[in-house]
């Protein structure tokens, strides 16, 4: 059994590091087991915003306008998505489709159009989602030429005036609406948005990230080796007083051992002065 050692000065040094080491042992857990309240490194799954459903008119589109996009969508839809004449494509196609690819590339068939065999006659039935100046954002049903193996699809199209020409600027696939095969997968839903980075939320993940105290790593170890030093110290005071109490014991002395000569020299004399009248 470890004992105290008998030197008061001794118990009460070994009392107060143990007390700052269990002050520095309990900051050090409360730093590292509580989580972080700051916002992750990563996105909360399965979060997103609220989709926009509703149309969202902001201006009026007028007649006329209304009648040139019905032939821009009558020449483009066939040319481009229809791939019958990659040329007229090109020249109804705006700034961004360009961009993003070149007149050599929608000859050679190479559009960034989707490719689908459409089967109406005209495409006066598309619907405005947003009317800005300038750009309208309209959605489209096209249905297909051969229904059993290809289901309907809905496209989402930009187009922007150019001076006097409406050109279309943007389309991708929003729905497709496969032949039923099996009754839960009937209609699959996608856009740029499946094949870009998730939006940010405004949501944060509410467990904490395992590098969020990573930092701290190297502050405990040196707390630990501080602490671990008077530790050290106190434990090695402890063995040797327990060892010098064992020795004392085994050699059956009870007496203190005499003073160094030194000691007893000067003792001696003023003994011999305190003695003298």
């Amino acid at each position: 059994m470890i004992r105290l050692p008998e030197s008061p000065r001794l118990r009460r040094r070994l009392t107060w590091v143990a007390i700052a080491g269990s002050l520095v042992v309990a900051g050090i857990l409360v730093a590292v087991l509580i989580p972080s309240k700051g916002p992750s490194s990563g996105n909360a799954v399965g979060v997103g915003p609220p989709a926009d459903l509703a149309i969202n008119t902001h201006q009026k589109l007028s007649p006329a306008d209304h009648r040139r996009i019905d032939a821009l969508l009558d020449r483009f839809i066939p040319a481009a998505v229809e791939r019958r004449d990659p040329a007229v494509a090109w020249a109804l196609a705006g700034p961004e489709l360009r961009s993003a690819s070149s007149l050599s590339a929608f000859r050679k068939g190479d559009l960034p159009v989707p490719h689908y065999p459409a089967n109406e006659k005209n495409y006066h039935h598309w619907r405005a989602i947003d009317v800005e100046r300038g750009s309208v954002v309209l959605n489209v049903l096209v249905h297909p030429k051969n229904p059993k193996k290809i289901g309907t699809w809905v496209f989402s199209i930009e187009v922007v005036k150019s001076k006097s020409r409406w050109l279309v600027n943007r389309i991708y696939t929003i729905a497709v609406m496969n032949p039923p095969v099996r009754p839960a997968t009937v209609t699959h839903e996608l856009g740029p948005a499946d094949y870009a980075a998730p939006p940010p939320t405004s949501r944060t993940s509410t467990t904490s990230s395992p590098s969020s105290h990573s930092f701290l790593l190297p502050v405990v170890a040196i707390f630990a080796l501080v602490l671990f030093i008077p530790l050290a110290l106190g434990a090695a005071a402890l063995i040797r007083a327990r060892r010098w109490r064992q020795t004392v014991r085994a050699s059956g002395r009870t007496e203190l051992p005499p003073l160094p000569s030194s000691y007893r020299g000067g003792a001696e004399e003023q003994k011999e002065l305190a003695s003298q009248p």
